[in-house]
């Protein structure tokens, strides 16, 4: 590996950590599988594997199904009607760079926010939000709850597709130490970069776009009592652009999950996770299903 000044191209990004809850104490106390040679043994065994990888498999399988289904469409009739250099605007206009790793228990994903790579580059942060908001939200209906953050500053790709520097630091650092409970923290770069987009007077095609986006972006924020600001997947916004098909359908198992995970904690006498769910529980109370 080279350090030469050339090569050491700096940048900025933004990355998300997506962390599912819980794995600890799955995995407590378990070591090498025990020896399997009834069948009665080898169905333990898969029980075993099954409880506790599962989980993370679900995720991973999700995340991919929310990521194909959040890409434009470059079939769509509305391109047809364009002629060949509209065409190729729109292409640019609707371009996102994500690349996704899987991480242990959780998934990273980042983008690159330099225009020289891509002319709209809140488009991938749009997309960033659909994707760890959905899987909240989805995670607390299927009884697999997760939190995560999204945070931007400058990092380093040493080697393609394998990001470093203080923006991994930053977004992981917000959703280790910060997020708590299940939510995604927005960090305040990301969001103060959010808002400069949103204030752009410029009339150039790409810079309204980003204008647009990032306004959008900005609605779907709201601010916990914590100060931090965190992806509001219960807002009006936030459904009317994502979830607005199947919210219905999440939002009483997530509200009861929430509701159940309280009662545990309560009745265990674990006062840090039952200060976290009853928290998550007034969220659900402040914004109800039919909210609007």
């Amino acid at each position: 590996m080279t350090t030469d000044k050339d090569q050491l191209q700096a940048s900025h990004y933004a990355a998300a950590f997506i962390d599912l809850l819980g794995q600890r104490e799955v995995f407590r106390g378990q070591n090498l599988l025990p020896m399997a040679q009834t069948e009665e043994e080898k169905q333990q065994q898969f029980k075993i594997i099954k409880e506790t990888i599962q989980p993370i498999a679900n995720l991973q399988q999700r995340a991919e199904e929310i990521m194909l289904h959040s890409k434009p469409n470059l079939e769509s009739k509305l391109r047809a009607t364009l002629s060949p250099s509209e065409q190729a605007m729109w292409d640019k206009t609707i371009d996102a760079v994500i690349i996704k790793q899987r991480w242990s228990d959780g998934i990273f994903i980042f983008t690159p926010l330099a225009e020289k790579l891509t002319k709209c580059p809140i488009n991938a942060i749009f997309r960033m939000f659909i994707l760890t908001g959905s899987l909240c939200f989805m995670g607390l209906a299927t009884k697999q709850p997760l939190r995560g953050a999204i945070e931007v500053a400058w990092g380093m790709e040493l080697h393609p597709g394998e990001l470093y520097g203080p923006v991994v630091a930053r977004a992981y650092e917000l959703e280790s130490e910060v997020a708590g409970y299940p939510r995604i923290v927005i960090g305040p770069y990301l969001a103060n970069y959010l808002d400069l987009q949103s204030k752009n007077a410029s009339k150039e095609r790409y810079a309204m776009v980003n204008q647009e986006l990032a306004s959008l972006c900005l609605n779907m924020l709201l601010r916990d009592v914590d100060g931090h600001y965190f992806l509001h997947y219960l807002g009006t916004n936030f459904r009317t652009a994502i979830t607005e098909s199947f919210h219905d359908e999440l939002y009483p198992k997530a509200s009861t999950f929430v509701n159940l995970q309280l009662e545990k904690h309560q009745e265990t006498q674990n006062t840090k996770l039952a200060f976290r769910y009853a928290h998550l529980q007034q969220y659900f109370k402040d914004y109800p299903s039919g909210h609007k």
